[in-house]
Protein backbone atom coordinates (compact mmCIF):
# COMPACT_ATOMS: atom_id res chain seq x y z
CA UNK A 1 0.00 0.00 0.00
CA UNK A 2 1.17 3.52 -1.15
CA UNK A 3 1.91 5.80 1.78
CA UNK A 4 0.85 8.89 2.46
CA UNK A 5 2.95 12.07 1.49
CA UNK A 6 1.70 15.41 0.33
CA UNK A 7 2.28 16.28 -3.23
CA UNK A 8 2.80 19.89 -2.78
CA UNK A 9 6.22 21.56 -1.36
CA UNK A 10 3.89 23.43 1.38
CA UNK A 11 2.37 20.71 2.63
CA UNK A 12 5.38 17.97 2.61
CA UNK A 13 7.28 21.63 4.84
CA UNK A 14 4.45 21.75 7.13
CA UNK A 15 4.11 18.40 7.77
CA UNK A 16 7.64 17.72 8.02
CA UNK A 17 7.49 21.12 10.76
CA UNK A 18 4.79 19.10 12.52
CA UNK A 19 6.57 15.99 13.09
CA UNK A 20 9.90 17.12 13.84
CA UNK A 21 8.29 19.88 16.11
CA UNK A 22 6.37 16.70 18.51
CA UNK A 23 9.70 15.19 18.44
CA UNK A 24 11.51 18.02 19.92
CA UNK A 25 8.61 18.26 22.18
CA UNK A 26 9.01 14.66 22.73
CA UNK A 27 12.39 14.89 23.75
CA UNK A 28 12.63 17.42 25.67
CA UNK A 29 10.15 16.51 28.21
CA UNK A 30 12.07 13.27 27.97
CA UNK A 31 15.49 15.29 28.85
CA UNK A 32 13.78 17.64 31.30
CA UNK A 33 12.28 14.67 33.56
CA UNK A 34 15.47 12.74 33.01
CA UNK A 35 17.89 15.89 34.26
CA UNK A 36 14.82 16.40 36.80
CA UNK A 37 15.46 12.76 38.04
CA UNK A 38 19.29 12.66 38.42
CA UNK A 39 19.31 16.65 39.71
CA UNK A 40 16.89 16.45 42.36
CA UNK A 41 18.91 14.64 44.78
CA UNK A 42 22.27 16.34 44.03
CA UNK A 43 19.96 19.77 44.75
CA UNK A 44 18.63 18.77 47.96
CA UNK A 45 21.42 17.90 49.58
CA UNK A 46 23.45 21.22 48.35
CA UNK A 47 20.16 23.30 49.51
CA UNK A 48 20.36 21.44 52.48
CA UNK A 49 24.46 21.75 53.16
CA UNK A 50 23.95 25.60 52.44
CA UNK A 51 21.19 25.84 55.18
CA UNK A 52 23.46 23.46 57.76
CA UNK A 53 25.96 25.71 56.88
CA UNK A 54 24.40 29.35 57.29
CA UNK A 55 22.64 27.26 60.96
CA UNK A 56 25.98 26.41 62.03
CA UNK A 57 27.41 30.04 60.97
CA UNK A 58 24.62 31.96 63.56
CA UNK A 59 25.35 29.01 66.23
CA UNK A 60 25.58 30.48 69.78
CA UNK A 61 28.43 29.16 72.41
CA UNK A 62 28.24 29.15 76.11
CA UNK A 63 31.00 30.57 78.44
CA UNK A 64 32.49 26.88 78.18
CA UNK A 65 32.52 27.08 74.29
CA UNK A 66 30.08 24.50 73.25
CA UNK A 67 27.06 24.89 71.47
CA UNK A 68 24.02 26.16 72.64
CA UNK A 69 20.65 26.40 70.83
CA UNK A 70 20.18 25.80 67.63
CA UNK A 71 18.51 28.90 65.56
CA UNK A 72 16.91 27.64 62.09
CA UNK A 73 17.38 29.76 58.90
CA UNK A 74 14.79 32.36 57.89
CA UNK A 75 14.06 30.55 54.45
CA UNK A 76 14.08 27.22 56.06
CA UNK A 77 11.22 28.22 58.43
CA UNK A 78 8.60 27.19 56.72
CA UNK A 79 9.72 23.95 55.78
CA UNK A 80 10.89 23.34 59.41
CA UNK A 81 7.48 24.40 60.50
CA UNK A 82 5.07 22.63 58.08
CA UNK A 83 6.92 19.17 57.69
CA UNK A 84 8.59 18.79 60.98
CA UNK A 85 8.93 15.16 60.83
CA UNK A 86 10.94 15.80 57.38
CA UNK A 87 13.44 18.14 58.14
CA UNK A 88 15.94 18.20 61.76
CA UNK A 89 19.16 19.94 62.45
CA UNK A 90 21.58 18.74 65.76
CA UNK A 91 25.17 19.18 67.02
CA UNK A 92 27.30 16.30 67.52
CA UNK A 93 30.97 16.42 68.58
CA UNK A 94 34.08 14.62 66.87
CA UNK A 95 32.89 11.16 67.45
CA UNK A 96 29.32 11.68 66.38
CA UNK A 97 27.74 12.59 69.74
CA UNK A 98 24.47 14.62 69.91
CA UNK A 99 24.97 17.56 71.63
CA UNK A 100 22.20 19.57 71.04
CA UNK A 101 18.80 19.67 68.57
CA UNK A 102 16.63 22.19 66.81
CA UNK A 103 13.41 19.59 68.22
CA UNK A 104 13.28 17.07 70.32
CA UNK A 105 15.30 14.24 69.63
CA UNK A 106 14.43 11.40 67.37
CA UNK A 107 11.78 13.46 65.48
CA UNK A 108 13.87 12.57 62.52
CA UNK A 109 17.61 11.04 63.51
CA UNK A 110 17.42 9.38 66.92
CA UNK A 111 19.65 10.13 69.34
CA UNK A 112 21.61 6.90 69.86
CA UNK A 113 22.24 7.48 65.64
CA UNK A 114 25.77 8.63 65.25
CA UNK A 115 26.92 9.43 62.36
CA UNK A 116 30.72 10.12 61.85
CA UNK A 117 30.98 13.64 61.35
CA UNK A 118 34.01 12.58 58.32
CA UNK A 119 30.99 11.93 55.94
CA UNK A 120 30.39 15.03 54.14
CA UNK A 121 26.87 13.57 53.15
CA UNK A 122 25.20 9.90 53.85
CA UNK A 123 21.90 8.32 53.41
CA UNK A 124 20.57 5.87 55.64
CA UNK A 125 17.59 4.21 56.19
CA UNK A 126 15.47 4.96 59.59
CA UNK A 127 12.89 3.44 60.23
CA UNK A 128 10.31 3.40 57.12
CA UNK A 129 11.77 6.06 55.22
CA UNK A 130 15.50 6.97 54.10
CA UNK A 131 17.21 9.99 55.46
CA UNK A 132 19.50 12.44 54.02
CA UNK A 133 22.39 13.67 55.79
CA UNK A 134 24.89 16.41 55.43
CA UNK A 135 27.98 17.62 57.73
CA UNK A 136 29.59 20.98 58.32
CA UNK A 137 32.27 21.86 60.74
CA UNK A 138 31.23 24.81 63.62
CA UNK A 139 34.15 27.08 62.63
CA UNK A 140 33.70 28.81 65.95
CA UNK A 141 34.48 25.53 67.87
CA UNK A 142 37.89 25.16 65.80
CA UNK A 143 36.39 21.30 64.80
CA UNK A 144 35.56 19.94 67.86
CA UNK A 145 31.64 19.98 67.16
CA UNK A 146 29.97 19.47 63.83
CA UNK A 147 26.40 20.52 62.59
CA UNK A 148 24.26 17.63 61.03
CA UNK A 149 21.64 19.30 59.20
CA UNK A 150 19.04 16.01 57.72
CA UNK A 151 15.82 15.92 55.11
CA UNK A 152 13.71 12.58 54.43
CA UNK A 153 13.05 11.58 50.61
CA UNK A 154 9.58 11.90 51.07
CA UNK A 155 11.08 16.24 51.13
CA UNK A 156 12.97 15.38 48.00
CA UNK A 157 9.64 14.03 45.97
CA UNK A 158 8.20 17.15 46.67
CA UNK A 159 10.38 19.25 45.69
CA UNK A 160 11.20 17.33 42.60
CA UNK A 161 7.28 17.47 41.71
CA UNK A 162 7.26 20.52 39.97
CA UNK A 163 10.06 19.61 37.68
CA UNK A 164 8.28 16.87 36.58
CA UNK A 165 4.92 17.15 35.90
CA UNK A 166 4.19 21.09 35.36
CA UNK A 167 7.20 20.88 33.02
CA UNK A 168 6.27 17.90 30.86
CA UNK A 169 2.98 19.34 30.35
CA UNK A 170 4.12 22.86 29.75
CA UNK A 171 6.30 21.61 27.04
CA UNK A 172 3.43 19.99 25.16
CA UNK A 173 0.78 22.44 25.45
CA UNK A 174 4.00 24.86 23.75
CA UNK A 175 4.46 22.35 21.33
CA UNK A 176 0.51 22.15 20.62
CA UNK A 177 0.15 26.14 20.54
CA UNK A 178 3.42 27.03 18.28
CA UNK A 179 2.29 23.87 15.44
CA UNK A 180 -0.61 26.59 14.51
CA UNK A 181 1.25 29.69 15.19
CA UNK A 182 4.42 28.81 13.34
CA UNK A 183 2.81 27.06 10.68
CA UNK A 184 0.63 30.32 9.54
CA UNK A 185 3.93 32.50 9.28
CA UNK A 186 5.21 29.30 7.20
CA UNK A 187 2.30 29.58 4.44
CA UNK A 188 3.37 33.55 4.33
CA UNK A 189 6.20 32.82 4.39
CA UNK A 190 6.22 30.05 1.66
CA UNK A 191 3.91 32.06 0.02
CA UNK A 192 6.73 34.93 -0.81
CA UNK A 193 9.29 32.46 -1.66
CA UNK A 194 7.17 30.12 -4.10
CA UNK A 195 5.97 33.50 -6.06
CA UNK A 196 8.87 34.04 -8.61
CA UNK A 197 8.52 30.10 -8.45
CA UNK A 198 4.56 30.12 -10.25
CA UNK A 199 6.10 33.45 -12.19
CA UNK A 200 8.89 31.17 -13.94
CA UNK A 201 6.10 28.64 -14.41
CA UNK A 202 3.47 31.16 -16.06
CA UNK A 203 6.43 32.61 -18.08
CA UNK A 204 7.90 28.91 -19.36
CA UNK A 205 4.28 28.40 -20.43
CA UNK A 206 4.06 31.01 -22.65
CA UNK A 207 7.25 29.98 -24.80
CA UNK A 208 6.08 28.19 -28.18
CA UNK A 209 7.62 27.76 -31.46
CA UNK A 210 6.57 30.90 -32.46
CA UNK A 211 8.69 32.81 -29.35
CA UNK A 212 11.72 30.41 -29.05
CA UNK A 213 13.14 33.23 -28.78
CA UNK A 214 11.79 34.28 -25.25
CA UNK A 215 14.29 33.35 -22.14
CA UNK A 216 13.55 32.75 -18.35
CA UNK A 217 14.38 35.87 -16.32
CA UNK A 218 16.97 34.62 -13.41
CA UNK A 219 16.98 38.59 -11.69
CA UNK A 220 14.03 37.86 -9.08
CA UNK A 221 14.15 34.57 -8.89
CA UNK A 222 15.77 32.78 -5.65
CA UNK A 223 19.25 31.56 -5.36
CA UNK A 224 18.86 28.44 -5.18
CA UNK A 225 16.26 28.10 -8.64
CA UNK A 226 19.30 30.53 -10.52
CA UNK A 227 20.76 26.85 -11.64
CA UNK A 228 17.72 25.53 -12.75
CA UNK A 229 16.97 28.46 -14.86
CA UNK A 230 20.41 28.95 -16.60
CA UNK A 231 19.80 25.12 -17.52
CA UNK A 232 16.19 25.77 -18.84
CA UNK A 233 17.51 28.90 -21.14
CA UNK A 234 20.49 26.65 -22.22
CA UNK A 235 18.04 23.72 -23.60
CA UNK A 236 15.48 26.60 -24.92
CA UNK A 237 18.43 28.00 -26.90
CA UNK A 238 19.21 24.29 -28.30
CA UNK A 239 16.08 23.77 -29.03
CA UNK A 240 15.36 27.13 -30.75
CA UNK A 241 18.74 26.19 -32.53
CA UNK A 242 17.48 23.08 -33.93
CA UNK A 243 14.04 24.41 -34.74
CA UNK A 244 15.94 26.87 -36.83
CA UNK A 245 18.03 24.37 -38.61
CA UNK A 246 14.98 22.34 -39.29
CA UNK A 247 13.40 25.54 -41.12
CA UNK A 248 17.04 25.80 -43.13
CA UNK A 249 16.83 22.34 -44.17
CA UNK A 250 13.16 22.46 -45.28
CA UNK A 251 13.67 25.64 -47.06
CA UNK A 252 16.79 24.13 -48.65
CA UNK A 253 15.31 20.48 -49.37
CA UNK A 254 12.55 22.40 -51.27
CA UNK A 255 15.18 24.34 -53.43
CA UNK A 256 16.84 21.34 -53.87
CA UNK A 257 13.58 19.63 -55.44
CA UNK A 258 11.82 22.37 -56.99
CA UNK A 259 14.83 23.07 -59.92
CA UNK A 260 14.71 19.52 -61.13
CA UNK A 261 10.56 19.54 -61.15
CA UNK A 262 10.61 22.96 -62.93
CA UNK A 263 13.43 21.18 -65.45
CA UNK A 264 11.26 18.24 -66.52
CA UNK A 265 8.19 20.31 -66.31
CA UNK A 266 9.38 22.08 -68.87
CA UNK A 267 10.64 19.31 -71.09
CA UNK A 268 7.24 17.52 -70.98
CA UNK A 269 5.40 20.51 -71.79
CA UNK A 270 7.11 21.00 -74.73
CA UNK A 271 5.45 18.06 -76.45
CA UNK A 272 7.69 15.80 -78.90
CA UNK A 273 11.05 17.20 -78.35
CA UNK A 274 11.34 15.77 -74.82
CA UNK A 275 14.97 14.45 -73.89
CA UNK A 276 14.37 11.01 -72.69
CA UNK A 277 17.96 10.49 -71.34
CA UNK A 278 18.07 14.34 -69.55
CA UNK A 279 15.10 13.24 -68.13
CA UNK A 280 15.98 9.92 -66.55
CA UNK A 281 18.64 11.82 -65.00
CA UNK A 282 17.15 14.19 -63.94
CA UNK A 283 14.51 11.97 -62.28
CA UNK A 284 17.42 9.81 -61.03
CA UNK A 285 19.20 12.99 -59.08
CA UNK A 286 15.74 13.44 -57.62
CA UNK A 287 15.78 9.78 -56.02
CA UNK A 288 18.77 10.28 -54.66
CA UNK A 289 18.07 13.82 -53.39
CA UNK A 290 14.76 12.01 -51.38
CA UNK A 291 16.97 9.13 -50.50
CA UNK A 292 19.78 11.35 -48.96
CA UNK A 293 16.66 13.44 -47.17
CA UNK A 294 15.38 10.13 -46.12
CA UNK A 295 18.40 9.16 -44.96
CA UNK A 296 19.49 11.95 -42.83
CA UNK A 297 16.67 11.71 -40.82
CA UNK A 298 17.03 8.66 -39.65
CA UNK A 299 20.90 8.96 -38.62
CA UNK A 300 19.33 12.08 -37.02
CA UNK A 301 16.82 10.12 -34.48
CA UNK A 302 19.16 8.48 -32.12
CA UNK A 303 16.44 5.93 -31.35
CA UNK A 304 17.22 4.21 -34.79
CA UNK A 305 20.65 2.88 -33.54
CA UNK A 306 21.61 -0.69 -32.32
CA UNK A 307 24.62 -0.31 -30.67
CA UNK A 308 26.87 -4.05 -31.14
CA UNK A 309 30.32 -5.11 -31.02
CA UNK A 310 31.49 -3.82 -34.70
CA UNK A 311 34.41 -5.68 -36.78
CA UNK A 312 35.76 -2.44 -38.36
CA UNK A 313 37.90 -4.23 -40.74
CA UNK A 314 35.25 -6.60 -41.94
CA UNK A 315 32.68 -3.62 -42.55
CA UNK A 316 35.55 -1.23 -43.74
CA UNK A 317 36.06 -4.53 -46.53
CA UNK A 318 32.27 -4.69 -47.42
CA UNK A 319 32.69 -0.85 -48.18
CA UNK A 320 35.70 -1.13 -50.21
CA UNK A 321 34.00 -3.72 -52.48
CA UNK A 322 30.56 -1.92 -52.98
CA UNK A 323 31.92 1.50 -53.99
CA UNK A 324 34.51 -0.20 -56.19
CA UNK A 325 32.16 -0.65 -59.06
CA UNK A 326 31.85 3.61 -59.04
CA UNK A 327 36.11 3.50 -58.91
CA UNK A 328 36.31 1.81 -61.67
CA UNK A 329 34.30 3.74 -63.92
CA UNK A 330 36.34 6.96 -62.69
CA UNK A 331 39.25 4.97 -63.03
CA UNK A 332 39.82 5.95 -59.22
CA UNK A 333 41.78 2.90 -57.26
CA UNK A 334 40.60 2.19 -53.39
CA UNK A 335 43.47 1.74 -51.49
CA UNK A 336 42.59 -0.02 -47.97
CA UNK A 337 45.27 -0.45 -45.09
CA UNK A 338 44.21 -2.32 -41.96
CA UNK A 339 46.12 -3.20 -39.02
CA UNK A 340 47.58 -6.67 -38.54
CA UNK A 341 45.16 -7.32 -35.04
CA UNK A 342 41.43 -7.34 -35.03
CA UNK A 343 39.90 -3.82 -34.66
CA UNK A 344 36.61 -3.88 -33.44
CA UNK A 345 34.45 -0.68 -32.12
CA UNK A 346 31.04 -0.05 -30.43
CA UNK A 347 28.52 1.29 -32.32
CA UNK A 348 26.09 0.57 -35.20
CA UNK A 349 27.13 -1.42 -38.05
CA UNK A 350 24.67 -0.33 -41.00
CA UNK A 351 25.73 2.99 -39.79
CA UNK A 352 29.25 2.58 -39.48
CA UNK A 353 28.94 1.12 -43.14
CA UNK A 354 26.98 4.22 -44.44
CA UNK A 355 29.39 6.74 -43.01
CA UNK A 356 32.70 5.02 -44.74
CA UNK A 357 30.36 5.05 -47.80
CA UNK A 358 29.54 8.85 -48.20
CA UNK A 359 33.31 9.30 -47.15
CA UNK A 360 34.47 7.05 -50.13
CA UNK A 361 31.85 8.54 -52.70
CA UNK A 362 32.91 12.01 -51.84
CA UNK A 363 36.44 10.83 -52.04
CA UNK A 364 36.33 9.09 -55.18
CA UNK A 365 33.70 11.96 -56.78
CA UNK A 366 36.60 14.70 -56.40
CA UNK A 367 39.71 12.28 -57.32
CA UNK A 368 41.37 13.17 -60.69
CA UNK A 369 41.21 10.21 -63.21
CA UNK A 370 43.83 7.73 -62.42
CA UNK A 371 44.59 8.87 -58.80
CA UNK A 372 44.07 6.95 -55.59
CA UNK A 373 41.72 6.96 -52.46
CA UNK A 374 43.23 5.12 -49.73
CA UNK A 375 41.23 4.41 -46.63
CA UNK A 376 43.44 3.86 -43.46
CA UNK A 377 42.13 2.27 -40.02
CA UNK A 378 44.02 1.80 -37.14
CA UNK A 379 42.85 1.79 -33.28
CA UNK A 380 42.48 5.70 -32.95
CA UNK A 381 39.99 6.29 -35.96
CA UNK A 382 40.79 5.88 -39.48
CA UNK A 383 41.27 8.15 -42.29
CA UNK A 384 40.08 8.45 -46.31
CA UNK A 385 42.48 10.39 -48.61
CA UNK A 386 42.10 11.55 -51.85
CA UNK A 387 44.71 13.21 -54.54
CA UNK A 388 42.24 16.02 -55.69
CA UNK A 389 42.66 19.30 -55.95
CA UNK A 390 41.75 19.72 -51.75
CA UNK A 391 39.55 21.63 -50.09
CA UNK A 392 40.06 25.80 -49.83
CA UNK A 393 40.95 26.71 -46.06
CA UNK A 394 37.62 29.26 -46.36
CA UNK A 395 35.37 26.18 -46.86
CA UNK A 396 37.00 23.56 -44.38
CA UNK A 397 34.25 24.73 -42.01
CA UNK A 398 31.42 24.70 -44.72
CA UNK A 399 31.85 20.97 -45.66
CA UNK A 400 29.38 19.26 -43.08
CA UNK A 401 26.53 21.74 -43.15
CA UNK A 402 23.67 20.66 -45.23
CA UNK A 403 23.38 21.31 -48.95
CA UNK A 404 26.51 22.72 -49.22
CA UNK A 405 28.58 22.45 -51.94
CA UNK A 406 31.68 24.48 -53.08
CA UNK A 407 30.87 27.16 -55.95
CA UNK A 408 32.09 26.43 -59.40
CA UNK A 409 31.27 22.69 -58.78
CA UNK A 410 30.37 20.78 -61.82
CA UNK A 411 27.53 19.16 -60.68
CA UNK A 412 26.90 17.43 -64.52
CA UNK A 413 29.74 15.54 -63.52
CA UNK A 414 29.38 14.95 -59.60
CA UNK A 415 25.46 15.13 -58.94
CA UNK A 416 25.65 15.57 -55.65
CA UNK A 417 22.95 17.67 -53.72
CA UNK A 418 25.31 18.07 -50.24
CA UNK A 419 23.83 15.68 -47.99
CA UNK A 420 26.66 12.89 -47.76
CA UNK A 421 29.22 14.77 -45.54
CA UNK A 422 26.53 16.11 -43.05
CA UNK A 423 24.88 12.54 -43.12
CA UNK A 424 28.69 11.03 -41.63
CA UNK A 425 28.50 13.87 -39.05
CA UNK A 426 25.28 12.85 -37.97
CA UNK A 427 26.22 9.50 -37.48
CA UNK A 428 29.46 10.47 -35.84
CA UNK A 429 27.87 12.23 -33.19
CA UNK A 430 25.15 9.75 -32.16
CA UNK A 431 28.28 7.51 -31.39
CA UNK A 432 30.34 10.59 -29.62
CA UNK A 433 33.16 9.90 -32.44
CA UNK A 434 34.78 13.23 -33.74
CA UNK A 435 34.64 13.76 -37.69
CA UNK A 436 37.03 16.19 -38.80
CA UNK A 437 38.46 17.76 -42.11
CA UNK A 438 42.25 17.54 -42.15
CA UNK A 439 44.73 20.40 -43.77
CA UNK A 440 47.05 18.15 -45.72
CA UNK A 441 49.78 19.11 -48.46
CA UNK A 442 47.89 17.44 -51.42
CA UNK A 443 44.20 16.24 -51.70
CA UNK A 444 41.69 16.28 -49.08
CA UNK A 445 41.77 14.29 -46.11
CA UNK A 446 38.95 13.09 -43.42
CA UNK A 447 39.64 11.34 -40.47
CA UNK A 448 37.41 10.07 -37.76
CA UNK A 449 38.27 9.80 -34.17
CA UNK A 450 37.14 7.22 -32.24
CA UNK A 451 37.24 7.78 -28.30
CA UNK A 452 34.98 4.74 -27.30
CA UNK A 453 36.80 2.80 -29.67
CA UNK A 454 37.82 -0.93 -27.86
CA UNK A 455 41.40 -1.86 -27.27
CA UNK A 456 42.88 -3.80 -30.48
CA UNK A 457 42.72 -7.70 -29.74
Amino acid sequence: MRSWRPRSLRGRLLAAYAVGMLLTAGLVVLLVASVADFHTDRLMRRALKEAARVVASRLALDTAGRPGEVSVPTDWQWVYDELPHDVEFRVVDAQGNSMAGSRREGELLPATLRIDPAQASASLRVEDRTVHVVTVPIEQTKGMYYLQAASSDRLATLASLPLRRPTRGNVLLTALVSIPVISALMLLTLGGLLRPLRDLSAAAARIEPRNLSARLSADSAPEELVPLIDAFNLALERLEQGYRTQQQFLAAAAHELKTPLALMRGQVELEGTADRPTLLADIDVMVRQVQQLLNLAEVSEAGNYQFESIDVVDVAMQTVSFMSRMADRKLVHLDLKVPADELRWQGDKSALFTLLKNLLENAIQHAPSGGIVTMSLEVGGLTVHNEGAGIAADHMPLVFERFWRAHGQDDSQHRGVGLGLSICWEIALAHGWQLRVCDVPSGAMFRLDAPSVAESI
